[in-house]
């Protein structure tokens, strides 16, 4: 983080011009006169990191005030107010707890909590009891769907024998489990025991089904994000939805970016043997802002309509859960259920769903889709309106916030008459209230389901090996703006301690540097260094503010060792050339996916091959993609920073015809 407060501090108490020092003890004078403006600047970058064997570049040190060039002292003057509205809102981020401790009265936070079971009245184990002789009830829970029990504490579902022993079925139906319950109040995720062999053998089930998959993607980590195995156990003749979700962190680089975006998804899910006649459907959402979830129920109300159940897939943390939860409260679900059914829970962890969860199709009248498609066009208009002010607004103040896709989910089928029952507690006829749905009745004998189903760990995800305070940087929280770079050959950059890219050459020998664009988290540190001291520097400093992450303390609890970075066996050649000639702008030619770390975009020459090598854990997650996802990502930068070899963050790119 930017430490921009001090440094504008003492900008100001001097009211004097910045001045770089400027110390070429190894020329002398006559020397330097000779040498090009281009020379003396990459003379003085290297001046800075004198102290630094074989570090060009680092995004940490360059927010020092003792390292800082001129040139980003400059910009940072002039972005004053934007800066530190980002740098408050990266702290409040920064600030959230994912280690809380656990409140010894915990318990009592349940409705059925029966107090402690010793003579003492004292809970000996904090995080309850367990006893393997109550059998398992064949209830689910509320949050992750797996059946309750206090048989063992790592087992899914688990509840403590004070809470769980002598509850009745109706009352466990209320109850959710003890992760669940962490993960909700207190945002801390439990280590339970589950096989990745078991999602697969949940979802199995739908192989012999007739049913429609809804295959959820992350669009911030694909190919990675799709399961390879998706196609085995889907059947060669499923009917397919392709979602790509959290479209709201991807930055708009032209007017048609959504339409690209979904060129790219599309292709990437051929590429893993679903045939492209299955896919009936490629939709773009936010389950976070509401964005697309409207233009998706249209689809599925008109393409699929009640022909069979539906199935929420795909591979851990992608937004299953969080889908689900938004059409249990839209006009795909039966309206008088959606109060009867919990919603699921939903967590930045990966692996949050452990059994299938479920809610009824509603299957709407001729009568109530005119119904519905009159509410849509009616805020229709509103919502152009609106976006066409958040545009404007985003012109003349530059907030990312304001470019953002975003949309709204509204009620059309809600009953507005609804009859008035009895008060229950009156001391006269009364009424029972209904709390839980009775999937018995004869109302939901021949009803359509949509299920949520467990995430798969996709083998080339390395979310596995980071803690859950190293998930949340990882995880960008607002539109991810490209972090620009010049890379010459021989150079290799490192995002934290968790990805590399080396660029070995080309074959021009006119190519000094290739333009680079980052998209990841901006809580993830970079670092430019040579490539045949990498693996010094990367030894050197893991475990510094110059890689923070993952940040390794002894006497940590961590999933597991860290393996460090492998290099992946084969190298990428990747050749330059021109997306769109009518527009004749030089484009990305190919992104290089560094798992669930994110991605770069490789600008290069037309007709230039340029070679690169990529290293991650275990080698994982690896991929060229030939079709960029923002191929127009140098729009979205600003100028270079001077005696630096990265460039200034620029505005939303709005287009203008």
């Amino acid at each position: 983080m930017l430490k921009l407060n001090g440094i504008l501090r003492n900008l100001s108490r001097r009211h004097l011009p910045i001045v770089v020092c400027r110390d070429f003890s190894a020329k002398t004078d006559e020397q330097l006169t000779k040498i090009s403006s281009r020379q003396k600047t990459w003379l003085e970058t290297q001046e800075r990191y004198k102290n630094y064997q074989n570090v060009i570049y680092s995004s940490y040190l360059e927010t020092q005030e003792e390292h800082m060039s001129y040139g980003l002292k400059r910009s940072l003057v002039n972005k004053i107010k934007r800066d530190r509205r980002r740098l408050q809102n990266e702290a409040k981020l920064n600030s959230l707890s994912t280690g809380s401790e656990i409140p010894n009265d915990w318990m009592e936070e349940y409705e059925h909590y029966s107090g402690p079971l010793d003579e003492n009245k004292e809970v000996k184990n904090k995080m309850g009891t367990a006893d393997a002789t109550i059998p398992s009830s064949n209830v689910p829970c509320n949050g992750c769907g797996a059946h309750l029990h206090c048989n063992h504490h790592t087992r899914p579902g688990f509840l403590p024998v004070e809470i769980f022993k002598g509850r009745t079925t109706k009352e466990l139906k209320t109850i959710i489990c003890q992760r669940c319950h962490f993960l909700k109040h207190y945002n801390i995720a439990l280590d339970i025991e589950v096989t990745p062999e078991s999602y697969v053998e949940t979802i199995s089930r739908i192989k012999s089904e007739f049913a429609l998959a809804i295959v959820i993607v992350d669009l911030l980590d694909f190919p990675s994000s799709i399961w390879p195995g998706m196609h085995e156990v889907l059947g060669p003749k499923r009917p397919i939805f392709v979602v790509g979700n959290k479209v709201d962190l991807l930055p708009r680089d032209s007017n048609g970016y959504l339409d690209h975006v979904k060129q790219c998804l599309k292709d990437e899910i051929v590429k893993t043997g679903i045939d492209r006649l299955n896919i009936k459907h490629v939709s773009l959402i936010s389950a976070k802002t509401g964005y697309g979830i409207e233009e998706l129920i249209t689809q599925l109300q008109k393409i699929w309509a009640y022909k069979g159940d539906v199935y929420l897939v795909g591979c851990t943390n992608v937004g299953k859960s969080s889908l689900f939860n938004i059409l249990l409260n839209s006009d795909y679900s039966r309206p008088q259920v959606s109060d009867l059914i919990p919603k699921a829970t939903t967590c930045p962890w990966p692996g949050t769903t452990l059994q299938m969860l479920k809610f009824p199709i509603y299957r709407p009248s001729e009568i109530r889709i005119f119904q519905r498609f009159k509410r849509l066009q009616s805020e229709k208009f509103a919502k152009a309106e609106m976006a066409k002010l958040r545009l404007e607004k985003a012109r003349k103040t530059g907030n990312f916030e304001n470019v953002v896709p975003m949309g709204t989910i509204g009620r059309t089928y809600v009953e507005n008459n609804a009859v008035e029952v009895a008060d229950p507690f009156s001391m006269g006829e009364g009424t029972q209230p209904i709390t839980s749905l009775n999937e018995k009745s004869k109302e939901f004998q021949q009803a359509r389901w949509l299920y949520d189903t467990p995430g798969v760990m996709h083998p080339d995800q390395i979310t596995n090996l980071l803690t859950p305070k190293e998930l949340m940087e990882l995880q960008p929280q607002r539109m991810i703006s490209p972090r620009a770079y010049r890379l010459k050959p021989g150079m290799s950059l490192f995002v934290a301690g968790l990805a590399r890219l080396d660029f070995i050459g080309s074959n021009s020998q006119e190519l000094e540097w290739i333009q680079t664009f980052l998209f990841a988290s901006f809580n993830l540190p970079t670092l430019i260094a040579r490539t045949d001291g990498a693996e010094e520097v990367y030894e050197k400093y893991l475990n510094t503010p110059l890689m923070h992450v993952p940040k390794i303390i002894e006497g940590e609890k961590r999933p597991c060792t860290w393996p460090g970075l492998q290099c992946h066996p084969e190298e990428f050649k990747i050749k330059g050339y021109i997306l769109k000639p009518k527009i004749n702008e030089l484009n990305c030619s190919a992104d290089i996916t560094l798992s669930s770390v994110g991605w770069v975009g490789l600008r290069i020459p037309v007709d230039t091959e340029c070679t690169f090598k990529a290293w991650t854990p275990g080698a994982k997650g690896i991929y060229c993609r030939n079709l960029s996802l923002i191929p127009y990502a140098e729009r979205l930068i600003g100028k270079k920073i001077r005696n630096s070899l990265a460039y200034n963050t620029s505005k939303p790119f709005i287009f203008k015809k």
